[in-house]
């Protein structure tokens, strides 16, 4: 497991993590819910269900994507319903009744009247498509090879469950960030997302995809890798979930800046970020303090003020949703699954702010080793460990006092808060759910704030937090997860006319929950019998368009259709040509009327 670091002031080090937490609780009192804490947030209740996504795009035809959790946390499969009611979200009522009656209802997974437009079917089935990214923690120091095996088990087999038409990637972080790609000579390993040369056919591999022309750049089609469809983005979600499987199974461990986050205000390369600066060195830079490294950091800074690519600017969480807005497609469902420790940053943050505290608590520097060693020699370890003591004692009142670090963490967690808020929005826009496992260590470099952190994610898009405790493996939580992310229930069904009409003058949207009766072998023991019913999800009708809006998109339509089945080449070519062929037509139309225009009347 994550190790204790040896420091000889661990009491301090473990009074610093206490006041760590202060800052976040605080916020979670002032805030509106989007504070990085999860005081406010109740803890998971099983069995649960909850309503995913509402689509009305095809109204009257509705479609509700929804989730179903028996008192393990496991997802329930069809047979498992005893009943399932789709009520109107506008009404209080939790369960059906003469007064809220049922839109639809189904008894083990068939409608009820005979409703043959009504099908209740996993999403598999149903057509619906997923794509999951899975971020996976890679650092190496303070993480034993034990935890560092059983984290690449648990992220190999989060791919198992996806099925045919499922696509997926995986973000392994560390001091670095790496992914697959469908890329030609870069498909066979994790690459760096911020390497010139795999920018650069990634660049190259989406002005292909937005053309619409079968991809170049991807590898050569085989009998069991068929070349991609036009459109495919090589450097997105992948098809084949087997490859990520092999990948991550042999994923290399290193470095100790983790970037799950990137939190601060300052680069990882910035010396001032910390208390003192670490030993070793940071992935692409020499140590901290030689010359060697004050020249890379100098051209780092350079490439920030000449406007160019520059490392460490990203982080693991805005390339995952960089990747499942960018690729995700129409209809299909996203997730993001988060397996790690929640840390972020310099793993040793907190023991280098115990040994080299900044002004003005140097109580314990350069200078008091040497004297408690000539101490140990004159007065023997006791006086030593005594003095030692005193030392932690006074050093602690100093940090109580000035409250440095607890400063320090209160902007980390600030900035958390902030860049929280855009993350949530955007996967709340794109239909993207977090998913988090967080791996709790024991020990003075786990604070609760960082899986804290996690979970807001998870419970503010929709998903679900689970937590694997010290020394347990964590492929039992991944493998839950994964099939929550993948085990969603699809319910369709038509709206019949007089339904239709009175929901239509009641507004512009509908709103839909779901009551659910498990079998009872799926029902919590202490409470057998209870009725599941979810919160209300509302979604806006479409509007009808007009007769012109209609022609239009019949059109535009049309000419998508031309694209596909001639080639963008091709296509630009026949444009060109046509367009050449109607400026003409309309200049010779044009000189036409003119002459006759100006044509001298016959005398009569």
């Amino acid at each position: 497991m994550i190790g204790r670091p040896a420091c000889p002031l661990a009491p301090v080090a473990a009074l610093l993590a206490a006041l760590a937490v202060a800052p976040a609780a605080e916020a979670g009192k002032k805030d509106d819910g989007m504070a990085p804490s999860v005081i406010a947030i109740p803890p998971l209740r099983l069995p649960q269900a909850k309503i995913d996504r509402v689509d009305v795009s095809a109204w009257p035809k509705v479609t509700i994507l929804a989730t179903v959790l028996d008192g393990r946390g496991a997802p329930v499969e069809i047979k498992g319903l005893a009943r399932l009611d789709v009520l109107d979200g506008t009404k209080k009522a939790p369960t059906a009744s003469k007064n809220n009656p049922a839109w639809v209802s189904f008894e083990a997974g068939q409608a009820l009247h005979r409703r043959k437009d009504a099908k209740l079917a996993p999403r598999a089935e149903a057509g619906i498509g997923l794509g999951a990214i899975v971020v996976v923690q890679g650092y190496k120091d303070t993480v034993d090879a034990t935890v560092q095996q059983q984290i690449r088990e648990a992220a190999a087999a989060a791919f198992k469950p996806l099925g045919k038409g499922d696509r997926a990637n995986v973000v392994w972080y560390n001091d670095r960030i790496t992914t697959t790609t469908g890329v030609r000579n870069l498909d066979t390993r994790l690459v760096d997302v911020e390497n010139a040369d795999v920018l650069g056919k990634c660049a190259a591999a989406r002005r292909e995809a937005r053309a619409l022309v079968a991809p170049t750049l991807g590898p050569p089609p085989g009998k069991d890798a068929p070349a991609p469809p036009p459109g495919t983005d090589l450097c997105g979600l992948q098809a084949d979930a087997s490859k990520l499987t092999a990948l991550v199974a042999r994923a290399e461990f290193e470095g100790a800046f983790p970037r799950l986050f990137n939190l601060g205000e300052r680069p990882f390369w910035d010396t001032r970020r910390y208390c003192a600066s670490p030993p070793g060195k940071l992935k692409g830079f020499e140590p901290f303090g030689t010359p060697k490294f004050a020249e890379e950091v100098r051209e780092q800074e350079d490439r920030i003020l000449r406007g160019t690519a520059t490392d460490y600017r990203t982080s693991a969480i805005d390339t995952a949703l960089s990747i499942a807005i960018r690729d995700g497609r129409p209809g299909e469902e996203t997730a993001i699954v988060v397996l790690s420790d929640g840390r972020d940053g310099w793993v040793a943050d907190l023991k280098t702010c115990a040994d080299h505290p900044p002004p003005p608590c140097k109580a314990f520097d350069a200078t008091v080793e040497p004297a408690l060693s000539k101490l140990a020699s004159i007065k023997g370890d006791k006086a030593q460990a005594a003095e030692r003591y005193r030392l932690a004692v006074d050093l602690r009142a100093c940090v109580e006092r000035e409250q440095f670090l607890t400063k320090r963490v209160a902007e980390t967690q600030k900035h958390f808060h902030d860049r929280a808020r855009q993350w949530i929005g955007l996967a709340r826009a794109a239909n993207v759910r977090f998913h988090a496992v967080g791996l709790r260590r024991d020990g003075v470099v786990t604070n609760p704030f960082e899986l804290e952190r996690l979970r807001l994610l998870a419970e503010k898009t929709g998903g679900t937090y689970r937590e694997v405790g010290h020394a347990a493996p964590a492929i039992p939580a991944v493998n839950r997860t994964m099939a929550e992310a993948a085990g969603q229930l699809a319910i369709t069904f038509t709206h019949p006319n007089d339904e239709r009409d009175a929901i239509e003058e009641a507004g512009p949207t509908v709103s839909y929950k779901l009551a659910v009766a498990l079998d009872r072998k799926l029902e919590r023991e202490d409470n057998p019998g209870t009725q599941l019913t979810t919160e209300p999800l509302a979604s806006a009708l479409p509007v009808q368009p007009g007769i012109g809006v209609q022609l239009r998109e019949v059109g535009w339509g049309l000419l998508v259709r031309i694209q596909l089945a001639i080639g963008y080449d091709a296509y630009v070519v026949v444009g060109w040509v046509l367009a050449v062929g109607a400026l003409l037509l309309a200049l010779l139309i044009t000189i036409k009327l003119v002459r006759r225009l100006l044509r001298p009347k016959a005398a009569g």
